[in-house]
């Protein structure tokens, strides 16, 4: 799910890009770490020796009197240089969306750092789409992004919402921390998935991001995050790395107006958020941006929990089965969806969101349900759920299914 930014993570850093940069470390001698360079380079005296300043990602300590881990993060700050307008457009990006992104964190309790974890996902551009599917922001596959309770149908996509594929990560995150007991391991999770990632754990007995044994990419994937805050937030610490430009360069001020290079429009959809008012980014359109994908891993619930929490609607009146056709189902029983008590006789009115015929999957969901006893229509998504695994989606039906009597059963999103 990496979008493999083609800007620099440091752009400017090395004044010679044709020469490497070679460092040894010395034992550290107080809370920093000594990096010693070799010809080369960078703008400093030969017999500087420049430090590594504490670094942490969501509070959790980088261990950088590991050789290794330093070297590491060093090359992560250092690759790509010369890319001067793409991490100005980068910047430029996080000036109007980190604004955003930063409250919807801050309620479901997920640390800051992680606002830079789409600036590697996606460059912060809701228009990336990876061969494999995975679109906008927070790069989530189809199947990934409904159980995360995003809909998905021609012509709208609120994976390239900005606000809503930012409370979905934020539900996908928690859970995997929830799973791993660990900040650092949860970012590894969402580049590598869950599964994958536990098996490494399992088989190399070690909890450690910074120990274990992973594939390139998700190796890389948290170094790259950390370059992004400490360019943008931390540069003055890397004075006797960064070039005097590259300092000078970064400590010019932006503001969310100045986001002219941005090749996105800004929709002026308004939406609230305890209390206040923001726009958003919803672009529809498809794109033809290319970036990386991950693992799709995702929680399911099982289906005695569908049957304990999910809902049960009979279909009383369908159109045809087409895109974007609406459906409407009475509840054949009493329940609890989404927090809300609904009774027996309250109407959903679905529509179908997508036909797969691929996967053999018909998507039906329904975001506003009518209390027959209150007269009362009441916002509140649904989606149709193969009740024997839970997920999102049922088998395609036969015509002759599609008629008075059809029974669903239901989940809240």
């Amino acid at each position: 799910m990496h979008f493999l930014v083609s800007l620099s993570l440091a752009t400017g850093i090395l004044a010679s890009t044709s020469q490497l940069y070679a460092f040894t470390l010395s034992a550290p001698t107080s809370s920093q770490v000594s990096v010693t360079t070799s010809t080369i380079g960078i703008s400093f005296e030969p017999n500087l020796k420049p430090l590594l300043p504490p670094v942490y990602f969501c509070g959790e300590s980088v261990p950088l009197h590991e050789e290794t881990v330093a070297r590491r993060l060093v090359s992560a700050l250092v690759v790509n240089t010369n890319q001067n307008q793409a991490l100005f457009r980068i910047r430029q990006r996080a000036a109007s969306f980190f604004p955003i992104i930063e409250p919807i964190l801050a309620r479901h309790r997920i640390p800051s750092d992680f606002k830079y974890l789409p600036l590697v996902e996606s460059a912060l551009t809701g228009f990336a789409v990876s061969p494999k599917g995975a679109v906008g922001y927070w790069q989530f596959m189809p199947a990934t992004a409904r159980e995360l309770g995003l809909s998905i149908r021609p012509g709208y996509d609120e994976r390239r919402n900005l606000v809503k594929s930012t409370e979905a990560a934020c539900r996908y995150l928690n859970y995997l921390y929830n799973r791993l007991g660990s900040w650092t391991l949860a970012a590894a999770a969402y580049n590598n998935g869950i599964g994958a990632l536990l098996g490494n754990i399992r088989r190399q007995q070690q909890r450690d991001y910074y120990y274990l044994r992973l594939n390139a990419e998700t190796g890389k994937y948290l170094y790259r995050i950390l370059a992004f805050k400490e360019l943008f937030s931390n540069y003055r610490c890397y004075e006797g790395l960064l070039s005097a430009q590259m300092i000078a360069y970064l400590s010019q001020p932006l503001s969310p107006d100045s986001d002219e290079a941005d090749d996105e429009v800004l929709l002026p959809e308004v939406v609230m958020n305890e209390a206040t008012q923001v726009a958003v980014n919803t672009p529809v359109a498809e794109s033809q941006t290319v970036v990386n994908d991950r693992i799709d891993d995702i929680p399911l619930p099982n289906a005695a929990d569908v049957f304990l929490s999910g809902i049960k609607a009979q279909l009383s009146e369908s159109a045809s089965l087409q895109r974007g056709q609406v459906w409407v189902f009475h509840l054949t029983r009493d329940g609890i969806a989404g927090g809300k008590d609904v009774d027996e006789g309250d109407v959903l009115y679905a529509v179908v969101e997508d036909i797969d015929t691929k996967s053999g999957k018909l998507f039906l969901r329904a975001d506003k349900l009518y209390s027959a006893d209150e007269k009362h229509t009441y916002n509140l998504a649904l989606a149709a759920v193969d009740a024997s695994t839970g997920r999102i989606g049922i088998k395609l039906p036969d015509m002759d299914q599609v008629k008075s009597g059809w029974i669903l059963t239901w989940r809240a999103l």
